[in-house]
């Protein structure tokens, strides 16, 4: 067994980590996070007001970024918007995580088998991150595209990874970012929330209709991969084709055989 960590040791160890931490990346990176909470252009005033930043200094983050290209600024409007110099970098994490190699042919399989867009996705803070989608014909663009955030009250793989949680855990979370209304049935009351959540922890798998849109079913398990992380491996689909029952009888048991096999 490795020697206990002395109060001494443990001062040392975070005057080290604050020592080590660039406030300037990190103020730097709050002006291309801005460009994710918000996508589309953006002009110099609203990026200052969105990071904190004056906006001088968010001049000066921005003049770099466009010299390292990953900016580039309309030059009629003068507004900013990202560059394919982003996507490269989405691209090496997809392509070398063996997270997404080991799921990818699971998914794969799920999509060939049912025709219906599949979905990997992980807990991120608060909320839940698409870290793989397959799509099917019924998908928009922003629903294929992998890296969407969302509150994970907001579908059924977000709410399958907060079956991690404690009641009091999930309380917090609601208390920090309650839930949006993406349809008028949406669900946002903490009660029926952690009713829900309650449920899927019990079953092991979540079936939610109406939430991110109308019409809509959405479908998820957890699985744990070999490292150790929870993940969650969904489907959706309309209501038109599958019925609640219909899901419950065909999708969760392929499904579950698919997170069995990570």
């Amino acid at each position: 067994m490795g020697n206990p960590v002395t109060p001494d040791a443990a001062d040392e160890s975070a005057e080290k980590k604050d020592f080590l931490y660039v406030a300037a990346v990190e103020r730097a990176m709050r002006v291309l996070e801005a460009f994710a909470a918000r996508p589309g252009d953006l002009g110099l005033t609203e990026l200052a007001e969105m990071t904190g930043l004056g906006k001088s200094a968010a001049q000066r983050f921005v003049f770099t970024w466009e010299k390292l290209g990953y900016l580039t600024r309309d030059p009629a409007s003068r507004r900013l918007r990202m560059t394919p110099r982003a996507v490269e970098l989405g691209h090496s994490y997809l392509k070398g995580d063996p997270l997404i190699a080991q799921v990818a042919p699971h998914l794969g399989v799920l999509r060939d088998q049912f025709g219906l867009a599949v979905n990997l996705s992980m807990r991120r803070g608060d909320d839940m991150v698409y870290l793989l989608r397959l799509p099917s014909r019924q998908l928009t663009l922003s629903e294929m595209l992998p890296g969407r955030r969302l509150p994970a009250w907001s579908n059924a793989s977000g709410r399958m990874l907060l079956t991690q949680c404690s009641d009091e855990e999930l309380r917090a979370i609601y208390q920090r970012q309650p839930p949006l209304a993406f349809t008028p049935r949406t669900t946002t009351d903490l009660g029926s929330l952690l009713g829900e959540i309650a449920k899927a922890r019990a079953d092991g798998y979540v079936i939610t209709q109406h939430q991110m849109n109308m019409h809509q079913v959405g479908v998820a398990v957890l699985a744990t991969v070999s490292s150790g992380a929870q993940v969650a491996i969904g489907m959706s689909t309309t209501l038109d084709d599958y019925s609640p029952a219909r899901v419950e009888t065909d999708l969760v048991p392929a499904l579950f055989r698919a997170a069995a096999a990570l």
